[in-house]
């Protein structure tokens, strides 16, 4: 079974290296006013057809945005890839324990609403290949670890007393602060509207879906290697995007708003992670990259 699954990631990521390679070759050529977006059109078409002028209008603009040359940079490549990394950490702690004990059922739940959200727009925004199979993999990856906390290991799961009150607050807070403060507001256009307060919404709420994990890990004291590992990927991840996000200002043309909101979210997020980094850094230091990792009596959170 170890076999089988090393196999599948190996594959997996040879298929990611293979397409990064090539759509990073070829995205500097995609600008402002460059050549139609082939899919866009197809959907736009689709969706016309069905009725959903908001959509339709919304895919006609894409198509005369700029293509972000830059967002094949190497802080985007090594997020993403500590992300999947992430999730490789999480399935071989299920598989090789059979058990999801110490892992938040809550935070994972929060992290498919954070990418439904997110990725809606795969049905008419065609950026690349490679951005097409991230969120396909995210959503799907995610969906996979929530089926098997409630399905397969459901008599192992930890047990989170305040799961739905800190899950319900955090979803609360982070839609009237994507009322409040989101990157544009169209006129008129109520479908774009909420296409992009639904991204703005999945933005806010990311920083702080680790907040029901947090809380699992400071009842737990310990927590097992694979499972730091996987915070720890999921963190670094998070760092690497905060550096892509500066990056991209710089280079692209990305809106002020767009950059305070993805930056202060990032800030937020890593900042969750500070102290676990530094309790898995010594007790790595202290034990051996093996080992499990103890909560001191602080906590993290």
């Amino acid at each position: 079974r170890r076999m089988r699954m090393r196999g599948s990631i190996g594959t997996l990521v040879l298929f990611l290296a293979f397409i990064t390679v090539t759509d990073s070759a070829d995205l500097p050529s995609v600008k402002r006013g460059g050549p139609p977006n082939r899919n866009a059109e197809k959907f736009s078409d689709v969706f016309n057809q069905m009725g959903f002028a908001g959509v339709r209008k919304m895919a006609a603009r894409q198509q005369a945005e700029p293509g972000h040359a830059h967002m094949f940079n190497g802080f985007r490549l090594a997020g993403d890839f500590l992300h999947l990394g992430s999730f490789v950490f999480l399935l071989m702690q299920f598989r090789s324990a059979r058990s999801c004990t110490g892992i938040s059922l809550k935070t994972q739940e929060l992290y498919l609403i954070v990418f439904i959200a997110r990725y809606m727009d795969i049905f008419w925004n065609f950026i690349s290949l490679y951005n097409s199979v991230m969120k396909l993999l995210f959503i799907s990856a995610t969906v996979y670890v929530i089926y098997m906390m409630r399905v397969e290991l459901k008599q192992t799961q930890t047990k989170e007393p305040n799961g739905d009150k800190i899950g319900g607050a955090i979803c609360l807070g982070a839609l009237i602060l994507s009322l409040l403060y989101n990157d544009r507001y169209p006129n008129g256009n109520y479908f774009e509207a909420f296409v992009e307060i639904a991204w703005t919404f999945s933005i806010y709420l990311e920083s702080v879906a680790i907040i029901p994990q947090m809380e699992v890990l400071n009842r737990a004291k310990v927590v097992k290697n694979l499972t730091a590992n996987y915070l720890f990927a999921l963190g670094a991840y998070r760092v690497f995007y905060l550096l892509n996000y500066g990056y991209r200002y710089t280079v692209d043309p990305v809106s002020s708003r767009e950059f305070i909101i993805k930056a202060i979210a990032a800030i937020v997020q890593t900042a969750l992670y500070v102290r676990f980094f530094m309790m898995y850094l010594e007790s790595k230091q202290k034990t051996g990259v093996h080992a499990d990792v103890v909560i001191n009596q602080k906590g993290i959170v």
